[in-house]
């Protein structure tokens, strides 16, 4: 696990190597045990951060073949690099035991027809002497992240946007145009960032820049028309036997390994896996809050912890962490997320750092086994659509929006059906909702979010509902919200996390099987509940799902109140001009009261201002 950067510069440019140093030095978190550069003498920088994971002593880079001709940068893992190490014509000269030089020959034996091979996270670049060209690759699922910006005069990326920011040949400014998908889902998803001119490779692509192009395309996707003819019981056994082979990959280390443990299924599916299939002893870490111990997932965490006897660690937050942490959040994610969760995610990591350097946790099991409510609820949806006229629903929503804004969302969702509605389990404002809080400028801007996600949705020819809108998740949540989070926050800390159930052959798996293994008597994920329940009883595994909570609810109610007010209606925040002022006060008295819950639209707007304040107006 690593933070890698390079430059391109199409024109000479004297400061390369100061450049490239710079960039690495705003990774040094990410990658604390050394750093390594590659000038290629006519423009092309690379830059390297370590974090030692596999083979201490002899996996360092940037790391050149046998023959001179590529030069990698790595960041993540190939989890079956001894596989594919067998593989390669023998005698094959390897000079180390690290997975980066299976990479590196791989790519030099197969080109971008390597990237099929590899079962891991990743994102690296590899610098062609010979053809002159700079490859860049990022893996399936979007785990390991990847940014570049692109000019007349250069190509930069990294796997962070600060290192993009230390070259100082780009300015920090809003990309207006994401604004409405941060306050509609809560993050920004596809290659767009909150930032103007700064993109992501998407997952599941590679790109090559030549002559000072760059172009991108894609190597991997779930299949069009996913089709399983298992039966129940052979479904079953595949989960089992793919669960195994994924966290066997992931348990190889040269350091410590635990699991972040919530207590929930997902989690707690790793576990058993571990210490019953594999037989491994785990260190487990949970987070709780000492002023809303109902929300808190201590006591399940422990008793699962008990069940298989791991080394249990425990860590609790208290509000008054708030704002230094939410300050650290912003830091390392680098763009706004509305995840109060990734405030306790970054504290457990530091907890979690002291015993051990590799975390595994239950990331991706909801999207791939249907494990949302939401999932439940649309359909749901659709049913009443028949009942209601959509005039009506319409009506309500306008006339809810101002004082009931769940009831005005629902109102919404009932106007459309299913294709047009649908944009991820974190949608949280709706068109009657953005009519009221929006200024008319920002208003201006609604529809994109639309359009990006009925192309999602609409990408499985032969999908059902279900199928569809796991497939849109894990192309727009999964990557840009929880991976991100997961990423960002654990290598703030120095950590490694791997993530087995986004091996790419159980996502496949997960959205192949038909919708009736994975929802039962409304019951999401059953098929992996039930897998289960060998190791664990009904009542643990069939609890309401939590997932390290924050209960922000209570704390802006009480002892964060006062300075949410503070910010949210300081000048310098309304005279962004993004949301209505009446509306910020209309909401925080709305939530104050405790007749509704505003909490998340008021973590939406709170951090999206201390995000500017952070970024923007320091760049100013």
């Amino acid at each position: 696990m690593c933070g890698i950067c390079g430059i391109v510069f199409h024109r000479p440019n004297s400061n390369g190597h100061e450049l490239i140093q710079k960039m690495t030095s705003a990774m040094a978190h990410r990658g604390p045990n050394g750093d390594g550069f590659f000038d290629s003498g006519d423009g092309v920088y690379l830059g390297h951060r370590r974090l030692s994971i596999i083979d201490l002593e002899g996996g360092g880079q940037p790391m050149k073949d046998a023959t001179g001709r590529y030069t990698v940068v790595f960041n993540g893992e190939i989890y079956n690099y001894q596989r594919i190490k067998k593989e390669m014509p023998s005698p094959f000269p390897f000079r180390t035991n690290s997975d980066t030089e299976v990479l590196l020959q791989a790519y030099s034996l197969y080109g971008n027809e390597c990237l099929a091979k590899f079962i891991g996270m990743f994102a690296f670049a590899i610098h062609d002497y010979e053809n002159d060209s700079l490859v860049i690759a990022r893996d399936r699922l979007g785990i390991k992240p990847l940014y570049y910006i692109e000019t007349e005069d250069f190509f930069i990326f990294a796997s962070e946007i600060t290192a993009l920011l230390a070259t100082d040949l780009v300015r920090a400014e809003v990309n207006l145009s994401a604004l409405d998908y941060y306050l509609t889902l809560g993050y920004v998803p596809g290659q767009q960032t909150m930032f103007a001119g700064i993109k992501k490779l998407l997952p599941g692509h590679c790109g090559i820049l030549k002559n000072g192009n760059f172009s991108s395309h894609k190597y991997w996707d779930i299949p069009p028309s996913p089709v399983c003819s298992l039966s129940y019981q052979e479904a079953q056994e595949e989960l089992s036997r793919l669960l195994e082979d994924s966290v066997r990959l992931r348990l190889i280390s040269d350091v410590p390994v635990g699991v972040f443990l919530s207590g929930g299924v997902d989690s707690s599916a790793l576990v058993a896996t571990i210490v019953e299939q594999l037989g491994r002893q785990i260190s487990t870490f949970s987070v709780g809050y000492a002023d809303d111990p109902a929300l808190s997932e201590l006591s399940a965490a422990k008793a699962v912890a008990s069940r298989f006897s791991t080394d249990h660690h425990e860590y609790i937050l208290q509000h008054a962490d708030f704002f230094v942490a939410t300050d650290d959040l912003l830091t390392y994610c680098e763009e706004p997320l509305v995840e109060a969760a990734a405030v306790a995610l970054l504290q457990l990591s530091r907890v979690a750092k002291q015993h051990a350097t590799v975390l595994l946790s239950g990331e991706g099991a909801d999207e791939v086994f249907a494990g949302y409510p939401l999932y439940l609820l649309s359909g749901k949806v659709d049913l009443m659509r028949r009942l209601i006229p959509s005039c009506l629903s319409q009506q309500i929503a306008h006339v809810a929006s101002r004082r009931r804004e769940k009831i005005a969302k629902y109102c919404d969702w009932l106007s459309s059906p299913l294709a047009h509605r649908y944009k991820g389990i974190s949608q949280d404002v709706t068109d009657s909702i953005k009519r009221v809080m929006y200024t008319p400028d920002l208003f201006s801007t609604v529809g994109k979010v639309d359009k990006t996600f009925h192309s999602l949705f609409s990408a499985l020819k032969n999908g059902t509902n279900l199928q569809r809108m796991q497939y849109a998740d894990i192309h727009s949540w999964l990557p840009d919200d929880l991976l991100l989070k997961a990423d960002k926050m654990t290598m703030a800390a120095s950590i490694e996390l791997r993530v087995p159930f986004l091996d790419h052959r159980l996502v496949e798996f997960g959205l192949s099987i038909p919708d009736s293994y994975k929802i039962v008597s409304g019951q999401g994920k059953y098929i992996l509940k039930d897998f289960m329940r060998r190791y664990l009883p009904d009542s643990m595994i069939f609890q309401k799902k939590k997932g390290f909570p924050v209960p922000i609810a209570r704390w802006f109610r009480g002892g964060l109140r006062n300075s949410v007010r503070e910010i949210l209606l300081d000048k310098k925040t309304t005279d962004r001009r993004y949301i209505h002022p009446a509306y910020v006060k209309r909401i925080l008295e709305l939530h104050e009261t405790g007749k509704v819950d505003m909490s998340r639209r008021i973590l939406s707007l709170l951090v999206l201002e201390l995000w500017h304040r952070k970024f923007i107006d320091q760049c100013l």
